[in-house]
């Protein structure tokens, strides 16, 4: 390509040729000469819509950055009433999908959670602004149950909560070991939560199936919840002594009461299994799992696999019980190998198979869940809960009766139900987000007690954050799909186009389209994928 010789197309001091503005740029639209413009759109989050109740996390995250800690915890509130709780048991689906971890680690969104929902355990939440008329019956008052109540009781209805036990809380208070979710967090959250929102707790009040009916005549809907408070009986070990159900013996170590015995074999994977034998564990008892499947194929959640080691609780893999025979010390079992055979799991067969005897006080079954209560919805009738997802997390619960709460109200009054939902079509993801400008801060080390010492009591195993913990963490998080005001986009921008806006208006970006020469540069330093570039 030639050169241009400047010289010879200015003379010196002589510019009524060169291409510039006499004037200023007021006058002369320079964004007429684009072909694109650049397009502003807070968009949802990967933590966002990864979560099944759609907190928004962004947002709480920048309330936080900013100091306001009693708005983060309004932001966090409007789509879960059980922060304090959550923070603590949710396996935290969003941390999966942070986008940070392109950069070191994950936002610890839910040691930021239990900070937030410890922070709003005395205070009130706030009610509706006027109560309708109409009455809804929630039988149940577990996760499922207690966020429908909430859903339902925010917007005006009259709720009624039944619970059969004579303490609120469901699985939250009688399956979720006490060194997991701290009694005493069960009870004020609850307790704050009826009491704000005036719900009527009924305890001690069991609804069979048959009393459906009755309900009905005096309330409008029925959002049914009860959970599955049965476990699952293989039947070649259904009505034979020396068994324990690994639900019932929860829910007996939640009321106080401790099993006889010394020595216990838990079956099973999950996280009941797991619960029991950490339990036992600190009631003294000496434990063993058999699983008949790998010890990294339990479907027990990581953190609860991990504890297992930390805890020094065997786990024989690829194990089955194959005979449950009597003796006068309690029962002895023979163990055998596990193989799989065309997809099925049976005992290892042969002259080289393994076999053991092991002697024990209580075989605890703890293979599955299943119904107690059958209830099929209806026109007036909503299921929810474990009874309408199966075995579920906490949150996947909530999210159900926070479902549950919406075909009700959108059948009393579609204008209710003003949830925003997540846009899983406008995620941020790893690509849409700049970690240029993401200085790397590492995560703050997570506190927890140790293994020897901790299984001494049903003292909660992790301690939360400060406040000064809680707001560096907050700190980390990118605040993907939201302005955040940071300037970047401002900054680089060649046409001087770009206004920033904060304070009393919020945080936000404007920009002058008629002078904007569509370069792109705001787009592609945006660090968290909000400006995009369309053509026209």
């Amino acid at each position: 390509m030639e050169i241009i010789n400047q010289d010879s197309v200015v003379a010196p001091g002589d510019i009524s040729e060169a291409p510039i503005s006499m004037t200023t740029t007021e006058a002369n639209l320079t964004g007429s000469w684009k072909f694109f413009s650049p397009r502003l759109e807070e968009k949802a989050s990967p933590c966002l819509v990864s979560c099944p109740i759609h907190n928004n996390i962004p947002a709480y995250m920048l309330s936080l950055q900013q100091g306001e800690l009693d708005r983060a915890l309004e932001e966090l509130r409007q789509t879960n009433p059980l922060p304090a709780i959550t923070g603590r048991v949710c396996p935290h689906f969003c941390q999966k999908e942070c986008n940070r971890a392109g950069v070191d680690q994950e936002v610890q969104i839910g040691s930021v959670e239990r900070f937030l929902g410890d922070l709003g355990l005395d205070k009130p939440y706030p009610g509706p602004e006027s109560v309708r008329e109409e009455r809804v019956a929630v039988l149940g008052s577990g996760p499922a149950g207690l966020a429908a109540a909430f859903f339902l009781a925010r917007a005006g209805i009259r709720v009624t909560v039944f619970e059969k036990e004579e303490e609120p809380g469901g699985m939250l208070r009688y399956g979720i070991p006490a060194y997991r979710l701290p009694r005493e967090v069960v009870s004020r959250e609850i307790s704050n939560l009826v009491n704000s929102l005036n719900i009527d707790l009924r305890l001690g009040r069991e609804v069979t199936r048959e009393g459906l009916q009755e309900l009905l005549a005096g309330y409008d809907y029925l959002f049914c919840a009860p959970g599955l408070w049965a476990s699952v009986q293989p039947p070649e070990f259904t009505g034979k002594p020396g068994f324990l159900q690994g639900l019932d013996l929860l829910h007996d170590i939640g009321c106080g009461l401790v099993p006889e015995g010394e020595h216990f074999v838990v079956i099973g994977g999950g996280n009941v299994a797991v619960d029991v034998a950490r339990s036992l564990t600190r009631l003294g008892k000496e434990v063993e799992i058999v699983y008949r499947r790998t010890f990294q194929e339990m479907p027990a959640y990581p953190g609860e696999k991990q504890s297992l080691k930390e805890e020094s609780i065997p786990v024989r893999e690829r194990s089955l019980v194959t005979a449950v025979d009597s003796t006068e010390q309690g029962y002895e079992l023979t163990i055998g190998k596990a193989v799989n055979q065309k997809g099925r799991i049976v005992p290892e067969t042969g002259p080289d198979s393994s076999r053991n005897k092991r002697r024990t006080d209580w075989l605890v079954l703890a293979v599955g869940q299943q119904k107690h209560l059958d209830i099929q919805e209806g026109e007036r009738i909503v299921i929810g809960g474990d009874l309408e997802l199966g075995a579920s997390s906490v949150v996947e619960a909530m999210a159900s009766g926070r479902q549950g709460a919406e075909s009700i109200l959108t059948r009393i009054d579609p204008d209710l139900w003003l949830q925003d939902k997540a846009r899983e079509a406008d995620v941020v993801g790893p690509e849409m987000v700049n970690l240029e400008y993401v200085t790397p801060q590492e995560p703050i080390p997570v506190k927890e007690f140790p293994g020897q010492e901790r299984t001494a009591s049903f003292q909660e195993v992790v301690p939360g954050m400060d406040q000064e913990e809680a707001l560096q963490a907050a700190s980390r998080c990118l605040n993907c799909g939201l302005c955040t005001s940071c300037g970047l986009c401002w900054f680089f921008c060649p046409d001087v186009s770009v206004r920033l806006k904060s304070g009393e208006e919020g945080c936000g970006v404007d920009i002058d389209l008629e002078h904007c020469k569509g370069c792109g540069l705001c787009a592609s330093v945006c660090p968290r994928g909000i400006i995009g570039m369309e053509e026209g």
